[in-house]
C-alpha cells in the first residue's frame, strides 16, 4: 500500500496541513489587528494542494486602494493611486509606506508614527502659522497666510513594476527586493491629498467569514487526526 494512505501517512498529511491553517489563521488575526492602521494592506495566504495532498500557500499582500479619511490634520496626507512613500529608520535603513498620518520629531522634521524620516528630511518652521502640502508633494510653510510660502521640501513618491515582491518588514513598511523590480520616482504627479489619510483595505466582513470557515476546518481537522490517532492505537493493540 501506497504510504501516504496508510495510517501514519494520514496522520502525517493531516499535521502538516493543520499547521499549515494555523499559520494562516495568523495571517487573517493580523488583518483584523490591522483593520484600523493607515494606510495598511492587507495580507493573504494562497493555498496550493499538491499531487500528495499536502497542502503548502504563499504569503501575497492586497496592494489596492483604501478608503480615504478626512481629517483636521494639516500633517496627515492621504495617496491617490499606485506609490509608495520611502521613509528613512533611524538606523539608515530605506523603506517604503502608505501611512500618511505624519508628526514632527523634535528637531521639527517631518517623520511618521514610527519615527521614520520622510523622504531625505523635510523640517517644518516651528514659527510659522500654516503648513501646506500640495498634490505634488511640495511643502510650503507661511509665517502670514496671506504672505508666500516658503518651500521646505517635496514627499518623494515612488512606484514598483511589481509592488507584490515588496517585502513587509513590520511597522507597516515594506522593503524593495529583486521580485519587486527597481524603485521608479513618481514625477509631475497630484497623488498626495492634505486633510486626510488612507485607510487599511483590510475587508472586515470578509475577513471574518473566512476566518469562520478556518475554524470550521481546523476542528475537522483535529478531529480527524484524533480519529485516526485512536485507530493506530488500537492497531498497536491488536497487534500485541
Amino acid at each position: 500500500m501506497y504510504s501516504g494512505y496508510n495510517l501514519q501517512g494520514i496522520m502525517r498529511r493531516s499535521t502538516i496541513n493543520t499547521l499549515h491553517q494555523f499559520e494562516k489563521f495568523g495571517y487573517y488575526s493580523q488583518n483584523i489587528g490591522n483593520a484600523n492602521t493607515h494606510g495598511y494592506k492587507a495580507m493573504r495566504f494562497d493555498d496550493v494542494l499538491d499531487e500528495q495532498g499536502y497542502v503548502s500557500g504563499a504569503i501575497r499582500t492586497n496592494h489596492a486602494q483604501g478608503s480615504f479619511q478626512l481629517t483636521q490634520n494639516p500633517l496627515d496626507i492621504g495617496l491617490k493611486g499606485p506609490g509608495y512613500m520611502p521613509v528613512t529608520s533611524p538606523g539608515g535603513e530605506i523603506y517604503y509606506t502608505r501611512d500618511g498620518s505624519f508628526t514632527l520629531n523634535k528637531d521639527g522634521y517631518l517623520v511618521t508614527t514610527t519615527g521614520d524620516l520622510v523622504g531625505g528630511g523635510i523640517k517644518i518652521d516651528a514659527t510659522s502659522v500654516k503648513t501646506e502640502i500640495r498634490p505634488n508633494g511640495e511643502v510650503y510653510t507661511y509665517k502670514d497666510p496671506a504672505g508666500e510660502g516658503t518651500y521646505c521640501g517635496t514627499i518623494p513618491l515612488v512606484q514598483f513594476a511589481n509592488p507584490e515582491g515588496l517585502k513587509e518588514v513590520g511597522k507597516n513598511r515594506f522593503a524593495a527586493t529583486e521580485e519587486s523590480g527597481d524603485t521608479v520616482l513618481i514625477q509631475d504627479h497630484n497623488r498626495i491629498a492634505q486633510y486626510g489619510i488612507e485607510r487599511s483595505n483590510v475587508d472586515l466582513f470578509a475577513t471574518v467569514d473566512e476566518i469562520m470557515r478556518l475554524n470550521t476546518s481546523l476542528l475537522a481537522s483535529t478531529t480527524l487526526m484524533k480519529t485516526v490517532g485512536d485507530m493506530y492505537d488500537k492497531a498497536i493493540n491488536i497487534r500485541e
